[in-house]
């Protein structure tokens, strides 16, 4: 953001308060975008104006309480617990993220990919890809090292989270009162333990999927965020903005790339890479009271290629995870009783991923063997796109 227009919105942001209707009527409407059909947010538009009204009212006065969270297990591509927060808190995470996204955004790094306008997998691919095609200095080949942090949202640390964003925000040109209901309300939303009022939605039995050290309805009530709020996905970046400056900046390493717990390093020498999963551990631990998975790091040559984010990425190509073709065929085998329009929009989804690698024939194969006579669809251009039969 150029410095004028960041200006401009500050200066939009720093009124006297966070909670005016204004504000909030915008983050309705960015909510409802992604949840319009939901049934939360059809009861939440039966009422809108009374609903938002009560709502403002609520937060203007303190009186704001987060609704009961649902519960359900999700086992693609791996069984993860998500904790969805009811339709009128959603609107809050994006009333207070809109509100004080800008002042983190401008310490984040550029190589942090999750959940950021103008970021996503496929840049983070891109950015991977480029660093390898080029090689390091005096075109070296590149060694790189993969990193996952344990249980990652389950074990983030309330209170320094906490202690970050109140230090920043405190730290800002805001208006006293401004910053008093920022604090306020990141403060409700950081300490909310959702599994102390929920329901759970599907088969009891998929609750044994998940290890009790990454369930959020065990251990300590101190640590975790609930995988499926906007608020969590944002203060994900926020924690470990300190690991990104710490490898980039301390460490020396300019090949980085951060997918909220995934990330690389490249260099052209593997003995300081070694030495560094050493420095990144001891940071999370010190810092962030965080572990990496000895499991899932990886030192290896570049040119081997690097299985990220749904790719195996090599430097002379890039081609799509088998995992993620298997799961995709496995879609298209179990049809039975499902729109047309949902259809369509599961097959676009896979084929948009599958057009960010070199698979055009492995597009081609699947229209001719599995979807070419579903008879409501045609092919688009170079099998790059689903399109319904005119």
């Amino acid at each position: 953001m150029r410095p004028l227009a960041l200006l401009f919105y500050l200066a939009f942001c720093f009124d006297m308060t966070i909670f005016t209707f204004e504000k909030l009527y915008r983050a309705y409407k960015e909510c409802l975008k992604n949840k319009k059909n939901t049934a939360n947010a059809l009861k939440f538009e039966m009422n809108r104006e009374k609903n938002l009204s009560k709502l403002l009212y609520d937060l203007q006065t303190g009186k704001y309480e987060i609704s009961r969270h649902i519960c359900f297990i999700v086992t693609e591509p791996s069984p993860r617990e998500i904790f969805a927060g009811d339709f009128r808190d959603r609107i809050v995470h994006h009333l207070l993220c809109k509100e004080i996204g800008i002042i983190f955004e401008h310490d984040f790094i550029e190589s942090s990919y999750a959940n950021r306008k103008g970021k996503g997998t496929h840049k983070a691919v891109k950015e991977l890809k480029y660093h390898l095609v080029r090689g390091g200095k005096d075109r070296q080949r590149l060694y790189f090292l993969k990193m996952d942090i344990k249980g990652f949202f389950r074990n983030i640390d309330k209170s320094i989270l906490w202690n970050i964003i109140e230090k920043k925000i405190q730290e800002s040109s805001g208006d006293e009162n401004w910053k008093k209901e920022v604090l306020w309300l990141a403060k409700k939303i950081i300490f909310h333990d959702p599994a102390s009022n929920y329901i759970f939605k599907g088969k009891e039995e998929t609750k044994k999927l998940i290890p009790r050290e990454k369930s959020l309805l065990f251990g300590d009530r101190n640590t975790g965020l609930p995988i499926g709020n906007l608020t969590s996905q944002f203060f994900a970046n926020i924690y470990l903005n300190g690991l990104d400056h710490f490898v980039k900046e301390t460490l020396g390493f300019e090949r980085y790339i951060r997918y909220v717990d995934d990330f690389i390093i490249l260099y052209e020498d593997k003995e300081k890479l070694k030495e560094a999963i050493n420095e990144v551990g001891r940071f999370l631990k010190e810092k962030l009271h965080l572990k990496l998975c000895g499991s899932k790091t990886i030192l290896q040559r570049g040119e081997r290629g690097i299985d990220f984010l749904g790719y195996y990425v090599k430097p002379s190509h890039t081609l799509v995870r088998r995992k993620v073709v298997g799961r995709f065929k496995k879609k298209l085998y179990n049809l039975k009783n499902q729109s047309i329009k949902k259809t369509l929009a599961m097959i676009n989804s896979y084929f948009g991923h599958f057009i960010h690698a070199n698979s055009f024939r492995l597009r081609r194969r699947i229209w001719e063997k599995r979807i070419k006579d579903i008879k409501f669809f045609d092919i688009g251009d170079r099998f790059g796109k689903i399109v319904l039969k005119k």
